[in-house]
């Protein structure tokens, strides 16, 4: 997060500059006036019957501080959305990264309905099992490692969701599922490990390989083993 918060600055800066150097324009500097102070002044002709005309404008000149002003302006137009695309991106890579608040087994659960209904973790111990079940056949049946750990995953989410259990309106259905499913003791490690494991091949761009269909697997097989 500190490279890109340099790296924004730095495009900020540069889109400052760019913008200032196009309303500008081009400097143009005024050479001195060396004229000696003892050099007597010299008498202008006067100007004969008709007036003579003036110099001419340099439209030239005005054309190229145009273009010049407008390839400025363009430039400056796409540091600006390059400016905004990575402070998109900063802030997308904070959210996925966020840590997960993990809640207790045996908490209340009061967010829905606003009464206290507590459930003995055998009341959805049939539902995990299932769950549990299914996630090792998706880990064993999946084509890849990663669309297995996906499946596994999403597997336990359903059958959290299948406990009887309402979730609460701030709970996203992973931090739902790690409640239900560590209502057992024992298994909390390995759900979390599994959990991120989900988390960096479904957001964060990771390929799974074969060792991980194997770490999802063992995960699996401990939280199997907590519920039996």
């Amino acid at each position: 997060m500190r490279r890109a918060a340099t790296a924004i600055g730095l495009v900020g800066l540069f889109v400052i500059v760019m913008l200032a150097s196009s309303v500008q324009g081009i400097p143009r500097i005024t050479p001195p006036d060396f004229a000696r102070p003892d050099t007597p002044p010299q008498e202008l002709p006067q100007p004969s019957g008709s007036p003579t005309a003036g110099p001419l404008p340099e439209p030239e000149s005005d054309l190229l501080n145009t273009i010049i002003g407008v390839v400025f302006l363009l430039i400056a137009v796409a540091v600006g959305v390059l400016l905004v695309i990575l402070i998109v991106r900063a802030l997308m890579r904070a959210w996925r990264d966020r840590p997960l608040r993990r809640r207790d087994g045996g908490e209340v659960d009061t967010e829905s309905t606003g009464e206290a209904i507590l459930q003995e973790p055998d009341a959805v111990a049939p539902a995990i099992r299932r769950g549990v079940a299914g996630a090792l056949r998706s880990i064993a049946e999946g084509a890849t490692p990663t669309d297995a750990i996906v499946a596994a995953w999403v597997g336990l989410e359903e059958s959290a969701s299948d406990a009887g259990i309402t979730r609460g309106r701030s709970e996203t259905p992973s931090e739902f599922a790690m409640r239900i499913i560590t209502r057992r003791a024992g298994i909390t490690e390995a759900a979390t490990s599994l959990l991120a494991l989900y988390e960096r091949v479904r957001f964060g761009g990771h390929e799974a390989d074969e060792q991980d269909r194997a770490a999802a697997h063992a995960a699996l097989t401990t939280i199997e083993e907590g519920w039996r």
